[in-house]
């Protein structure tokens, strides 16, 4: 590939694509019209020398050239864009801005309430959308600009995305006055056999770290 002649537009285009595997979405998004962007792959077909994407039957499939091209693109690109937005004058008392932050209703109250009451002092223009934490969808949330932010557990975020650790916390039990089963020194295993209340945050994760650890399956939602 002679990279003298490769136009970094084109990387952007094989960016979007291989995150919406779809022409017709990723022209929308690149503000491109359909036979642009068709036209962009082509090139990039030419400059790889693969098919980069297969015509499937809804949108495409990625090759596995493409899969592995998609890391590093991504992490060039990124330190691109971060390269130049790192030499724009940022002044937050004056910025006038929308950024969205996926999480969970527990992290709204911990983290992002604390965040808004700092920001309308500091930086009154600055608007925070709150969108419900979607993990599986959560990269190409990222990858459309539908979020900006997610506050979630490091274990759960893809290895893709650039992460910080933030805090630490532990957890706690709670249950009922006088429970005859809750006593000082219980031990995990014992609190794994209890019936235990679950929020599952897409309906169908009813056992918790401790359940799945010691094969428990008493958990109710």
């Amino acid at each position: 590939m002679d990279t003298k002649r490769l136009d970094l537009n084109l990387l952007v285009t094989l960016e979007t694509l291989l995150v919406e595997r779809n022409v017709t979405k990723a022209a929308a998004r690149l503000n491109l019209s359909q036979p642009a962007v068709s036209a962009q792959l082509n090139r990039l077909r030419r400059e790889f020398d693969d098919p980069l994407l297969i015509p499937a039957q809804r949108g495409m499939t990625p090759t596995v050239k493409a899969m592995e091209l998609l890391d590093p693109l991504r992490q060039a690109l990124d330190q691109v864009r971060a390269t130049v937005a790192s030499h724009r004058n940022f002044d937050p008392a004056k910025a006038n801005l929308t950024f969205a932050i996926a999480c969970t209703d527990y992290l709204q109250a911990a983290v992002v309430k604390p965040l808004v009451v700092e920001l309308r002092t500091r930086a009154p223009g600055v608007r925070v959308a709150i969108r419900n934490l979607d993990t599986p969808q959560l990269e190409a949330q990222m990858a459309r600009g539908d979020v900006d932010l997610a506050l979630m557990t490091p274990q759960a975020a893809s290895p893709s995305l650039r992460t910080r650790h933030l805090f630490d916390e532990r957890y706690v039990l709670i249950g009922r006055r006088k429970h005859p089963r809750l006593r000082d020194g219980i031990t995990v295993s014992e609190f794994a056999e209890l019936e235990q209340v679950i929020v599952s945050l897409d309906g169908g994760q009813l056992r918790n770290a401790v359940g799945q650890r010691f094969g428990c399956s008493r958990t109710q939602a």
